[in-house]
């Protein structure tokens, strides 16, 4: 999984990068660059619900193999496009295929370690990440936007095949979801709530610079663009770093505390980075910023899984993805806004601002529930689990006398025989 995340997010950060740039040369205005970003929120927004549902009644794998590979082809579909408007529902198409795959990754790295490691397996993970990323934005820096535009379609494809042939299912199909008349967004904590807040602010957030980072870059901080793909690259590197040291780090602080205090560095870095007299510094403070977010990022990663059955962690997921996506959605329409009436400076100011308003959420979410371990896999489970999420196996369980089948403790009849069970004698 992290080699080949490492190859998909080489190539789509080679890309991703530029696309500003690349919609400049179709004559796009910063408006039409915003209507574009937003475009691309709408794609995360719709397909992370179905993205979710599919991966909790089909498997991970068979999400995953499908997204990358449709998500990521439709990029040849770019070549020789000389229209905006055109490249908008390429952009949107390949958004939202790629975008179906993530409630099924985050599913696979929560399911596939126990619950203590996985700050430690997202930290790990989103290291592969962040490495592919950098090395993506300083290598598509040196090249024209057709040859970016074949690396990150080629890389997908090659991504898919991986792991088609090497990624194994974590759900079995005899644990995965079945329709139900009660919908899991009636059993969603109280928890899950205000992570989901912090996440549409921070969503929000972000949104507002997302479309004008590359032009701020250039035209008011007077990079080139080989300058751009280098801070971007080495922000991306940094972050690399604050990945790898994150499960250290919520092991000390605990996971909130680590995504509090990232998110307020940050996003106050930005002002510093705004009023950059040079190319250094402004590589320097954005770099430090890189850094300190991945403390967010892989923290939230592992929160939401902590706070999530397995049945139901990949329609949570992408409920909580598609309602925190209506920030994203927003934000690089009112960060054009504000860029055409305001100061090019206010979209990153108003979000360095808004640090604090994510922050409060998180602040409140409690403990989660204190965790037992199952008897038949070892697996973590919540103290009050009647059966393991994993293995599907009742946790206080005795042996059915007639057919020897493992049953609850307490059952009164045997759920694979049908017999009566007696009580044991005390």
């Amino acid at each position: 999984m992290s080699v080949s995340g490492l190859m998909l997010n080489f190539g789509y950060q080679s890309f991703q990068t530029f696309v500003p740039l690349y919609l400049r040369t179709l004559e796009a205005s910063i408006l039409d660059i915003g209507i574009v970003f937003v475009a691309i929120q709408i794609a995360t927004t719709l397909a992370s619900i179905p993205g979710g549902i599919l991966a909790d009644r089909l498997g991970r794998k068979i999400v995953i193999v499908s997204g990358n590979a449709l998500g990521f082809g439709l990029y040849f579909a770019l070549l020789g496009v000389n229209n905006w408007t055109i490249a908008l529902f390429i952009l949107f198409g390949a958004t939202l295929f790629a975008t179906l795959v993530l409630p099924a990754s985050s599913s696979i790295v929560a399911e596939s370690v126990k619950e203590d490691d996985r700050s430690r397996a997202f930290g790990t993970l989103f290291f592969f990440v962040y490495l592919g990323l950098a090395l993506g934005s300083l290598v598509g820096g040196l090249f024209s936007n057709w040859v970016d535009i074949v690396i990150v379609a080629a890389s997908g494809l090659v991504a898919a095949a991986v792991r088609l042939l090497l990624l194994k299912e974590t759900l079995p199909l005899g644990h995965r979801a079945k329709p139900r008349q009660r919908p899991f967004v009636t059993r969603m904590s109280r928890n899950v709530w205000l992570l989901l807040t912090a996440m549409l602010v921070f969503s929000f957030s972000s949104g507002l610079g997302q479309p004008l980072y590359a032009i701020f870059s250039t035209d008011m901080l007077h990079l080139t663009k080989w300058e751009l793909g280098l801070m971007v690259g080495l922000g991306l590197f940094a972050g690399m770093f604050g990945a790898f040291l994150a499960g250290k780090i919520s092991a000390k602080l605990g996971v909130t505390k680590m995504m509090i205090m990232a998110v307020i560095v940050a996003s106050f870095l930005l002002i510093p980075w705004l009023y950059s007299p040079n190319a250094v510094l402004a590589v320097a403070i954005f770099a430090t910023s890189g850094f300190f977010a991945q403390f967010y990022f892989v923290g939230n990663q592992a929160l939401m899984a902590d706070l999530t059955l397995a049945h139901e962690r990949g329609s949570i997921i992408g409920f909580v993805t598609t309602v925190a996506g209506f920030g994203s959605i927003i934000g690089p329409y009112v960060g054009s806004q504000l860029w055409l009436s305001l100061d090019p400076r206010s979209p990153f100011l108003i979000s360095s601002f808004l640090a604090i308003a994510v922050a409060v959420p998180l602040a409140l979410i409690g403990r989660t529930p204190r965790s037992a371990t199952c008897p038949h896999c070892g697996r973590t489970v919540p103290r009050e689990a009647r059966f393991c999420d994993s293995c599907g196996e009742p946790i206080d369980f005795r042996k059915c006398a007639f057919c020897g089948r493992r049953i609850e403790a307490e059952a009164k009849f045997c759920d694979s025989c049908g017999s009566k069970q007696k009580k044991e004698s005390p």
